[in-house]
């Protein structure tokens, strides 16, 4: 057992997103009296997000910390295209990061010796030690480095996911499937700057968010541009819009080579979050691969969390390869506004397959019947060849050579 009296805290959590967020809350109900501090540089944990995920993506162990943090379920959710109108009776529910710094907050504060650190910067970050930008220092039994992606470390090596989404009030309720469907994907709309569609959340009859998303080759968003074209869409699809309650944008960065495991130096902090590989490198889901971590973290003393964290590391590991060969075949081997035709026939493949693939725990099967088939219309297949033999391991004038577009990084 670890011996409290040589650190301040029992774990440090630096970066105050939803993986943090989670491991406190994980950390509150299997241990209630550990000692936690959060590091986060700005004053809000989660920052402007919403995470979605697919019922049964959740692990048992994480359901009753994940629970308080769900804002809407919905039954079902959809997928159309120009050739495929699909329901999916799967459950789909969505957490946001207003909800996140709540639920945190209040679990944070309802523990005297634990501490919520807001607008502190981690200069410095090693196994049992956070050095802050203003010259305080914490220590901890165990220190867990949840920040998001090295965007420098990954220039050239991705590309991107991205989208502006509006949280919009309506002065006509929703009516029906309406009001009860997800819409995760409507790309029956005009292809630009790669793969772009709707995504559309009813949160409640008068309220809906429409996000618009891209899986581009750079990160450019175009804000006001997009806002336009979210209304213009929204306009179109008989939504009345009686005000814009929020915005939202992101940009997420998708690997389209296997990126370098973390430090495994005795003096290095437990990497987790985005820079820990856990996200779904496709789909950019990161929900349920965070509520695995925080349920393996969260039950354990800070000597034996890095050891048990290490065979869900491994699996992980195993299901992002294919996850990147697809990426290298989606950026480098078809057109970009040919994209949506891949996706198209992924979502028409056994349901099962569908949401394995999701929870990023797919079978050999599922790999064979994603891969096989007719190449799509688009796909080069000298691009393809190359990025089927691709592993990462060229050099930056070879990469170069082949990618499709920029893929410079925010």
């Amino acid at each position: 057992m670890f011996k409290r009296a040589r650190f301040d805290f029992d774990y440090a959590l630096v970066g105050g997103g939803l993986q943090a967020g989670l491991i406190a809350l994980a950390l509150r109900a299997a241990q209630p009296s550990v000692r936690v501090a959060i590091v986060e540089r700005e004053t809000h944990l989660g920052g402007e997000h919403l995470w979605s995920f697919h019922a049964g993506d959740v692990p048992a162990a994480a359901r009753a910390f994940v629970e308080p943090l769900v804002v809407r379920r919905w039954p079902r959710w959809r997928a159309t295209f120009p050739g495929l109108d699909r329901t999916f009776a799967t459950p789909y529910a969505s957490v946001s990061s207003t909800r996140l710094h709540e639920v945190v907050s209040r679990s944070m504060a309802a523990h005297g010796d634990s501490a919520l650190l807001l607008g502190a910067e981690a200069k410095r970050v090693s196994a049992h030690a956070v050095e802050l930008a203003d010259g305080r220092a914490i220590s901890a039994g165990l220190v867990v480095d949840a920040r998001g992606p090295d965007r420098a470390r990954l220039e050239g090596r991705v590309a991107f996911q991205k989208f502006v989404g509006l949280e919009l009030a309506l002065s006509r309720p929703l009516q029906g499937d309406a009001a009860e469907t997800a819409t995760v994907f409507d790309a029956t709309v005009e292809q630009r700057d790669g793969f772009r569609f709707f995504y559309v959340l009813p949160f409640a009859p008068d309220r809906v968010l429409v996000e618009e998303t891209f899986y581009a080759d750079g990160p450019a968003l175009d804000g006001p541009a997009l806002r336009a074209s979210i209304l213009a869409y929204a306009e179109a699809r008989g939504l009345s819009v009686r005000e814009v309650v929020r915005e939202e944008r992101g940009v997420l960065p998708l690997p389209v080579e296997r990126l370098a495991a973390p430090s495994d130096a005795a003096d290095a902090p437990l990497v987790a979050g985005y820079a820990g590989g856990f996200f779904h490198p496709t789909t950019g889901y990161s929900l349920p691969l965070a509520a695995r971590v925080a349920a393996i973290v969260g039950a354990l003393a800070p000597e034996h969390a890095a050891l048990a964290l290490a065979p869900e590391r491994a699996r992980v590991e195993r299901q992002a390869r294919f996850c990147v060969l697809l990426n290298r075949l989606l950026f480098r081997a078809i057109a970009p506004e040919s994209r949506r035709n891949v996706l198209e026939r992924f979502h028409t493949l056994k349901e099962e397959t569908v949401l394995r693939f999701y929870a990023l725990d797919t079978t050999p099967a599922d790999r064979a019947r994603i891969l096989c088939g007719r190449p799509p219309r688009g796909m080069s297949l000298r691009r393809a060849l190359g990025a089927l033999t691709d592993d990462g391991s060229r050099g930056e004038r070879g990469r170069a050579g082949e990618r499709t577009g920029e893929g410079a990084s925010s």
